[in-house]
């Protein structure tokens, strides 16, 4: 998040950091990737340490909860009384519920960080599933022999350096119930890139029947093989490298 994109942000509060207007940024912050949010709170703490500092050389202290206000009134009238602090005492400020601005993106961070973990491994590719059934072992396992395969092609390794991100988290999701399948959906998060995308169910289910290695390991390439090139066109990292298939027999 660039200086102009965080003024951007604080402009939705529209003047006044209170309750209603603070609750409308938290829900704004929510829809960002975790880096978005990260930034935000650099940019808005570096601002409120730099306002509190320059009005404490002047003479003219201010509070957490006034610098906060201050801010939230959006950057010409930051800009005004950092270069003028006195000015503060001149107008009229709604400083009680102000605070609760220094609290959003920590808030919203803790969120998003707890959802999801990153799956073990030293690798940059990692793949875990959402399901409101049991996933087959066999097809867990295909998916698995697909990592490996993947992580171990340089053409891919050459592939995801593109995206500046040391890891990339696919989560497959097999959701019987059509009102639980969402769009596919990518977010950058501190240190790894997430995308999850709702693949086909039943065929998935029908793998739990005896003799279905060859199955399950077509339906994994097709499923990771799908969602590969979605993470591909939406960070433009061009066409994906071939895309490895392997079975049991």
């Amino acid at each position: 998040m660039k200086e102009s994109q965080f003024w951007a942000t604080i402009d939705e509060l529209e003047g006044c950091a209170d309750e209603a207007s603070v609750h409308e940024l938290h829900e704004l912050l929510m829809g960002e990737d975790d880096e978005d949010v990260a930034a935000f709170q650099r940019h808005l703490v570096r601002h409120l340490s730099e306002l509190r500092r320059r009005a404490e050389e002047a003479g003219y202290p201010l509070g957490e909860a006034e610098a906060c206000a201050v801010v939230a009134a959006g950057r010409g009238v930051y800009t005004r009384i950092l270069s003028e602090p006195e000015k503060f005492h001149e107008g009229e400020w709604d400083c009680e519920e102000a605070i609760l601005l220094e609290q959003t993106a920590p808030e919203v961070l803790e969120f998003l960080q707890g959802l999801p973990e990153l799956p073990e491994g030293t690798g940059w590719l990692g793949v875990s599933f959402g399901s409101d059934f049991t996933v087959p072992p066999v097809y867990e396992k295909s998916v698995e022999r697909l990592i490996d395969l993947i992580e171990d092609s340089p053409e891919w390794s050459r592939w995801w350096e593109a995206a500046e991100s040391p890891r990339l988290l696919v989560i497959l999701e097999l959701m019987k119930s059509a009102e639980l399948r969402e769009p596919p959906r990518l977010r950058r998060r501190l240190g790894f890139v997430e995308f999850s995308m709702s693949v086909d169910p039943q065929r998935i289910r029908r793998l739990r029947l005896p003799g279905k290695a060859e199955q399950a390991a077509e339906i994994a390439s097709d499923d990771l093989a799908t969602c590969l090139k979605h993470v591909s066109d939406a960070l433009s990292l061009g066409a994906i490298p071939s895309f490895p298939r392997t079975a049991e027999r």
